[in-house]
């Protein structure tokens, strides 16, 4: 996905109800209409990236001993190995926050367990806490595209490493690699681990003969948080888990969906139910993946989402992200290149964790002209007593620019309601 380019760093330094679209008040019309609670979205601080870090994502759950558990990608942090996995612990709220490394993951060797007669680029994604125990979801991206089939028996190898792109002299194997890498295309849930001694050591680890444990809908798995532990749950969405994700790519989808599961079951794939309607904003659960709907769309523009809950407030926070130009799997050259360039952010509010979804905030370019950023994410500890002000963290600049984002970013924000 985003590993070429930080090794260049290293080297060089609802269903759609029938809602009513916003048009004309953004860059294009939204899909969604205008938030009747929240007038206003003001940025309070500049961006922090905290020294030492240099991984992306920040997928977070917010753990029983009250620190904030966060899972990331590529990169390295502070004097650990380079890794495409991390579990940072993240004590404090910004600004008066710290950041320490709980494992690389280096021990795992997730991607020499992939199933051999697939081409897959393996990473790990959702992250939850459940009482003491917090849980991770291992996610594949498909590489099994026309440009890189011709080339499986050479590729296939390269992707139990870190590094795959490294030393390939075939000009047109490694084009066809950029491009997999680029687009990283939804595969799906290769299983989902546990730990019981906070992110140290973990049990359930999928194997290469492991059933894949969820599809390319469920690919890019987060889980809805609550307060530390998974406490505090509305009472209505007790006692399951629920988690949601969008399908396509991991930065330009259509669609999101949403799963739950008993939260004593999570790594049960049989104890899995998916949201298949709904009834006047009433859901129904099946066991049936394949017949799960959107509830959320918008073409092109469906990053990872992520979910925050304002209790005070009581509304869910989606976050929603895309690069302006989507990818696709038929792309010519000239759009390909115009991928990674410039990414858009907007935010939207609902009562129900699965809609219907109003939009209060829109940022293109998201980072301003200097920095494309991506996976706004809002930690509920780091939402003020009042619910109006909070920290969203982030990641970016993982292609060209100049790398300073690419870490563990935090800016502060408020809110305004509507009198």
């Amino acid at each position: 996905m985003k590993i070429i380019f930080y090794l260049l760093l290293t080297i060089f330094i609802l269903p759609c109800n029938a809602q009513k679209a916003v048009i004309g008040k953004y860059h294009r019309p939204m899909p969604y209409p205008q938030s009747n609670l929240i007038s206003g979205f003001e940025w309070t601080s500049k961006p922090y990236r905290y020294p030492g870090t240099g991984s992306d994502m920040h997928w977070w759950t917010w753990g029983i001993d009250d620190a904030i558990y966060v899972l990331d990608d590529d990169g390295k942090n502070f004097d650990g190995p380079i890794n495409y996995a991390h579990v940072l612990k993240v004590t404090g709220t910004p600004p008066n926050h710290s950041v320490k490394t709980i494992t690389d993951f280096s021990e795992i060797p997730f991607r020499k367990m992939m199933p051999a007669d697939q081409m897959l680029s393996r990473y790990v994604d959702g992250i939850i806490a459940v009482d003491s125990a917090i849980y991770v979801s291992i996610y594949d991206y498909d590489w099994n595209l026309k440009q890189t089939l011709p080339y499986f028996d050479s590729i296939r190898p390269r992707q139990e490493v870190y590094d795959a792109y490294l030393g390939v002299k075939d000009s047109a194997m490694l084009k066809s690699m950029w491009f997999a890498g680029s687009y990283s295309k939804n595969y799906g849930i290769a299983g989902i681990i546990k730990s019981t001694d906070f992110g140290k050591t973990w049990t359930n680890v999928p194997i290469a003969t492991t059933p894949k444990f969820l599809g390319n809908k469920f690919a890019g798995l987060t889980f809805v948080n609550f307060d530390k532990g998974y406490t505090n749950v509305p009472a209505p969405l007790y006692p399951y888990v629920y988690a949601m994700s969008n399908d396509g790519s991991w930065e330009t989808g259509d669609n999101v969906y949403m799963a739950r599961v008993h939260k004593d079951s999570i790594i049960h794939r049989e104890s899995w139910q998916f949201l298949t309607a709904l009834n006047n904003n009433v859901p129904q659960w099946s066991k049936f993946e394949d017949k799960s709907i959107s509830i959320f769309k918008d073409p092109g523009h469906v990053g990872h989402p992520t979910i925050s809950y304002n209790k005070v407030l009581k509304r869910y926070i989606l976050g929603m992200y895309s690069d302006v130009v989507p990818h696709t799997e038929n792309a010519d050259k000239k759009t390909w290149g115009e991928w990674d360039k410039e990414s858009e952010m907007q935010l939207y509010e609902s009562e129900y964790p699965w809609g219907p979804w109003k939009i209060f905030y829109n940022e293109k370019p998201w980072g301003g002209t200097k920095h494309t950023c991506y996976l706004p994410q809002i930690p509920n500890k780091w939402w003020s007593a009042d619910g109006l002000s909070g920290t969203i963290m982030f990641a970016g600049d993982y292609v060209g620019k100049n790398f300073e984002y690419y870490g563990l970013m935090t800016q502060g924000f408020k809110l305004t309601l509507k009198k």
